[in-house]
């Protein structure tokens, strides 16, 4: 039996963010990664802001993005992301250096597979598997940053990660530069589908069916042969933050940002937040109410208008038509790639409307 006072299962960003600030407040804890080789399949995208507020060695990143274009059928518009730029990172490079931050500050990290756990008033006692052995863990905690297969959500809220289906491929043909998102009912259905760039060539993918993939290279003009994979990605829905002595955070806990999907910077935020919360010993439920302060308006108005834009090629036509005004690209950009707030209601609308009639005028 090893005793600890927080098992962090998950060595992902959520999972590396929360045990490195546990160690260097002095709080004992063990983080556990099944494969420390592990590809997770991701764009590789992350705010550029990430790396000063993460404390995160800008090394890693591989490449800076200074464009999103939003592309419908044959119109394109290119929006410029120079004030907050995109990272692109190498995830087994980017996850490997928060293990080694985490474990320079005190953490415990072991390439093991979580088993079970068995919840008692006042403890856990986790089961995990090292090579061929089994070990016992008993821990005041547990963190479940477990991911979109988190298999402690199943076990502890008997349920699965609300996810979406999503199809790939890596590809070296086409060397991008801006990361580019496709819409429409063919390419994307009620989603989108993307052409970023990646650490090595450039990554495409749809999020939804896979005959959009055939759809999306063939817009692409894209005659490279390709491996095609698959991978679920969180839904905002059915969040969960705490469940008898189990925090979740990160894909586990469903906190994936609507419309664009976008999962490791908030998954940092969230561990730093709960983090915070377990070094400040408050109760277990400050936790959900500390993340909803700092991010439920954001993600409820993206998914808002997520499930408003993307219904039908009718309400996307009104969302390029949108995008033509330089003051809903500031303000869209500011929202999802910065920290302003934006809320959906009678006056935004008619502010937008008025931008509209100037802009035809």
């Amino acid at each position: 039996m090893i005793e600890t006072e927080i098992l962090v299962v998950g060595g992902g960003p959520a999972g590396t963010t929360t045990a490195k600030y546990l160690s260097l407040a002095g709080i004992k804890n063990i983080l556990i990664q099944r494969n420390f080789h592990f590809k997770k399949p991701c764009g590789g995208g992350v705010r550029l802001d990430a790396f000063d507020t993460f404390e995160i060695d800008k090394n890693l990143i591989e490449k800076e993005v200074y464009t999103l274009n939003l592309v419908h059928k044959k119109q394109k518009i290119s929006i410029d992301i120079t004030q907050t730029p995109i990272a692109i990172v190498d995830r087994v490079k980017f996850d490997t250096a928060l293990r080694k931050q985490a474990k320079e500050a005190g953490t415990d990290v072991y390439e093991a597979t979580f088993v079970n756990l068995e919840i008692f008033e006042n403890y856990v006692i986790s089961t995990i598997k090292k090579e061929d052995t089994f070990i016992k863990i008993k821990s005041k905690y547990v963190v479940a940053a477990d991911g979109v297969n988190s298999k402690l959500r199943k076990q502890v809220n008997k349920e699965n990660v609300s996810a979406t289906m999503t199809h790939y491929c890596d590809i070296t043909s086409q060397q991008y530069t801006s990361c580019t998102f496709h819409v429409g009912a063919q390419v994307a259905q009620k989603n989108y589908a993307w052409a970023f760039p990646h650490a090595e060539g450039s990554n495409i993918g749809v999020v939804g069916e896979s005959q959009c993939l055939s759809v999306l290279k063939k817009d692409l003009l894209l005659e490279e042969k390709t491996k095609d994979l698959g991978y679920k990605i969180p839904n905002y829905d059915n969040m969960i933050f705490y469940k008898t002595r189990v925090f979740f955070v990160g894909d586990s806990a469903s906190q994936v940002l609507p419309f664009t999907y976008e999962g490791i910077y908030y998954a940092m935020g969230a561990a730093k937040i709960l983090s915070n919360v377990l070094i400040n010993k408050e109760p277990p439920s400050a936790y959900e109410k500390q993340w909803k302060e700092k991010y439920a308006k954001k993600f409820d108005t993206l998914l808002k208008l997520q499930k408003l834009f993307l219904y039908n090629d009718f309400t996307i036509r009104i969302m390029m038509q949108l995008y033509k005004s330089q003051y809903i690209q500031k303000q869209m950009v500011l929202m999802w790639l910065g920290d302003r707030e934006l809320t959906i209601n009678a006056a935004f609308a008619l502010k937008v409307i008025k931008r509209i009639i100037q802009r035809r005028k």
